[in-house]
């Protein structure tokens, strides 16, 4: 008897633990800062995405290039300095991003910024990315350096972890989420400049001698290195697909 008393006790105190743990682990899941989460769907087509910061350029969403659903944001042109982003107010050095994107082939595209200077249009403490003519590279402040090759008229995911506190960010991309949180990051690699402070304040997109558009779904900007879970958003829903979170 008494030995069976033991050992419901024991399962007991392990079914709490069980809990515990599960409770923790979804806890650290949604408390994650969400600064971007979108597929587009919620805006209108032919303009920015609303509520955005915009700076000149040929922004608009659009229904013409898409890879889920039936919107996309499409970056086609502007005059160098243009650019469109959010802002970003966190604690956190570290600022990860994911998105899917299509670049026309036969020249140079937009540019991805996840910044720390002040103004959206400043370009010193930033990650200063560039898709050129098959290629993904960097701007390290004196030259650009070359990152990989990079497939265009095909829509890649995209995964870039950005280190504010080192200045530095890894990148990867893949043919789905799956392919690019899987692959092997290209690492440490250099902001244009050191970083203006301790976190990032902008995530921006931003023109400079584009020649050929660029498109973009299902974008997500979040804070800390740990990719987002998303069996879980952050008002603690269950979600399991891309299409849940496209829904506004």
């Amino acid at each position: 008897m008494n030995q069976d008393k033991h050992v419901g006790v024991n399962w007991y105190f392990l079914l709490v633990v069980f809990i515990v743990l599960n409770l923790a682990i979804v806890e650290t899941a949604i408390s994650q800062e969400v600064f971007v989460q979108t597929g587009f769907e919620e805006f209108a087509t032919g303009n920015p995405p609303k509520d955005w910061e915009v700076i000149g350029g040929d922004f608009e969403v659009s229904g013409d290039t898409v890879k889920t659903d039936k919107k996309a944001l499409a970056i086609l042109g502007g005059g160098d300095g243009d650019g469109l982003g959010v802002p970003i107010e966190t604690d956190n050095p570290i600022i990860s991003v994911e998105f899917y994107v299509y670049i026309e082939g036969g020249g140079r595209s937009f540019n991805l910024k996840v910044a720390t200077a002040d103004g959206i249009g400043e370009n010193n403490g930033c990650t200063y990315i560039n898709w050129d003519a098959g290629i993904v590279r960097l701007y390290d402040g004196g030259a650009w350096q070359l990152i990989g090759d990079f497939e265009t008229d095909t829509w890649k995911y995209v995964y870039i972890v950005a280190d504010v506190g080192k200045s530095e960010f890894n990148f990867s991309s893949g043919d789905s989420r799956d392919d690019a949180l899987g692959a092997k990051p290209e690492k440490d690699l250099p902001f244009r400049n050191a970083a203006l402070g301790p976190t990032a304040k902008w995530f921006a997109f931003y023109t400079w001698g584009i020649t050929v558009p660029g498109y973009v779904d299902d974008l997500l900007v979040y804070e800390g290195e740990d990719a987002l879970d998303l069996a879980v958003d952050p008002s603690g829903k269950l979600t399991t697909f891309w299409g849940r979170i496209k829904t506004p």
